[in-house]
């Protein structure tokens, strides 16, 4: 039976720019935008603190920012146009 992974789904007006955007400045986007030690209290559930890589999907719809820890996915949060939502 496959592990449950956490997530998060975070609609956002921007979107159609974050399409645009490389996997690097998205992963950019997800640590200041969620993983920062004043915003990650905010969500539920949480994003765990330790982690050590990121992997992104780019799907119709949504972008997906997954977070590995010691080769194991941990998280896995969802970006959303905020209509859809």
């Amino acid at each position: 039976m496959p592990k449950t992974i956490p997530s998060l789904t975070l609609p956002t007006n921007d979107f159609e720019q974050m399409k645009d955007m490389s996997n690097a400045r998205l992963v950019c986007v997800l640590r200041s935008a969620v993983l920062a030690p004043d915003r990650v209290r905010r969500f539920s559930p949480r994003p765990p603190e330790e982690h050590d890589a990121y992997t992104v999907q780019h799907h119709p719809g949504r972008i997906e920012v997954h977070l590995f820890a010691a080769g194991c996915e941990v998280f896995c949060c969802k970006f959303v146009p905020s209509e859809r939502y």
